[in-house]
């Protein structure tokens, strides 16, 4: 099975793109994807449009799309916990996002921490951009909201992107409750990810419709074991946004291309 943790819909301002649902749906069933985990862009116009739209998408494909909240914190804090709860409690959202570059979000200011307190209550994860975007997308300025909220399960999006890998493996290594997205990371920081903090901790992502594939070679490459390979690919995705998929799902999306994306992801 396939799950790929990072995808978006819309349109963004900031970076200039637009995803539309036909396109997004066209990647997964090319790539032999059974479900993706899909959020707003942050340079949405209007984010809360987008999670309506990606709430309609996981309608038309129960099982297969799943909502990541994600709007800038710096507003009014209940306006925020509203739309949140709103994603999570009526729209089946598993997770809260802050975009530390396209939202201008310190993770250790009091709007970031409104994040936190919600996803507590909530109880789904943050995710958390990292990478382009230091000093505040660096690693480590998640480690005091990941000892604060023990319970809340935390997830470094891109693990460093590469050239802060080493910073998000350090920090994985200091709290249990961090886990790492590797969209955009080198293969040889994902078979570090994997070896140093075990499959568990670790979870295929994209963050791109033409990055989809090279996310999948990497792990192609890395000659890892059929155990292993479930958990990098699904089963971290299944037990850390707690999803409502299961093994059987596989068979609800079929043809050549499907079939040929999951024998390359084995062999």
């Amino acid at each position: 099975m396939i799950i790929d943790v990072h995808q978006h819909l819309g349109p963004c301002r900031v970076f200039g793109l637009n995803i539309e649902e036909a396109d997004l749906m066209a990647a997964l069933d090319r790539n032999g994807v059974d479900a993706a985990i899909v959020q707003p862009y942050p340079g949405a116009p209007d984010p809360g449009a987008v999670h309506d739209r990606i709430a309609a998408l996981a309608r038309q494909h129960p099982g297969r799309i799943f909502g990541i909240m994600s709007m800038s914190p710096h507003c009014d804090p209940e306006v925020y916990r509203a739309e949140a709860r709103r994603c999570v409690e009526e729209l089946g959202f598993v997770a809260l996002k802050i975009h530390t570059i396209g939202h201008a979000v310190n993770p250790l200011t009091p709007d970031a921490q409104v994040v936190y307190r919600t996803a507590a209550e909530l109880g789904v994860p943050v995710m958390i951009h990292t990478g382009p975007g230091v000093p505040l997308a660096l690693p480590a300025l998640i480690l005091p909201a990941s000892r604060e909220y023990p319970g809340t399960t935390f997830i470094l999006a891109h693990s460093g992107h590469t050239i802060y890998a080493p910073e998000a493996f350090v920090v994985a290594q200091e709290r249990t409750n961090i886990v790492l997205d590797t969209s955009w990371s080198a293969p040889d920081d994902i078979k570090w990810f994997i070896e140093g903090l075990g499959p568990d901790r670790v979870m295929m992502g994209s963050d791109s419709l033409l990055n989809l594939a090279a996310e999948l070679a990497k792990y192609r490459a890395l000659d890892l074991d059929d155990a292993t390979l479930e958990r990098v690919l699904a089963g971290t995705a299944r037990a850390v946004f707690r999803l409502p998929v299961s093994a059987e799902h596989e068979e609800r999306v079929t043809g050549p291309a499907r079939a040929t994306a999951h024998s390359a992801a084995r062999t």
